[in-house]
């Protein structure tokens, strides 16, 4: 049996850590393995390892079941798939601007954020307005991690949707929130003065 090359065993480890945690980023690779980001990446692409990006969007059926096809909605990270009225997927990759200075957890506000924005792109209307929110801070997040929200429309009644939301690291759920979501069309909103229909436009 011949022995190993160093890139073989360098293969076998990178392997091992992406196995272990599919949300570990290039950067910690390389710390890992003592290694240069641009091996890295040479590495996964020669094994057909895709960016953690890819491996998040991979990992969510099996996080929070099967994804819906994609809509174009503002989220506060990046929107992966929705599905108007059901259900929706977001994933956020929190910066060092997001946390504590002292503990790096993140702040709670930017959970919120995620959360609602998500709870209010599901949401099939026009103009999509949060009502009310009860929401539940489950364990700290902190800079770094990667977390996965998912939305999924419990109760459709005239104008009004209830959303739940969960947000998840790789460690396990962080938040929960229910949203009561109004929905308007844009000229009900321009009639309560919701918003404003600029110079030109409507005419």
């Amino acid at each position: 049996m011949e022995p190993k090359s160093g890139s073989d065993e360098r293969h076998e480890r990178l392997r091992a850590e992406v196995a272990r945690n599919p949300f570990i980023s290039d950067e910690d690779l390389a710390e890992r393995l003592g290694v240069s980001i641009h091996t890295v990446r040479s590495d996964r692409r020669r094994l057909g390892i895709p960016e953690v990006r890819r491996r998040g969007k991979d990992l969510l059926p099996d996080l929070f079941g099967r994804p819906r096809p994609l809509t174009n909605r503002e989220v506060l990270g990046d929107l992966l798939e929705v599905s108007a009225d059901r259900e929706g997927l977001s994933l956020l990759e929190t910066t060092e601007e997001m946390g504590l200075e002292t503990s790096r957890v993140i702040r709670g506000h930017v959970l919120f954020a995620q959360a609602n924005t998500l709870a209010n792109a599901v949401v099939d209307t026009e103009i999509a307005l949060t009502a009310e929110a009860k929401v539940e801070y489950l364990a700290p997040a902190h800079v770094g991690e990667r977390i996965l929200a998912k939305a999924r429309v419990l109760r459709v009644r005239r104008h009004a949707r209830t959303v739940d939301v969960v947000l998840k690291t790789p460690k396990g759920a962080v938040f929960h929130g229910l949203f009561t979501i109004h929905g308007l069309t844009r000229g009900a909103a321009e009639h309560l003065k919701i918003i404003h229909t600029k110079e030109g436009e409507g005419a």
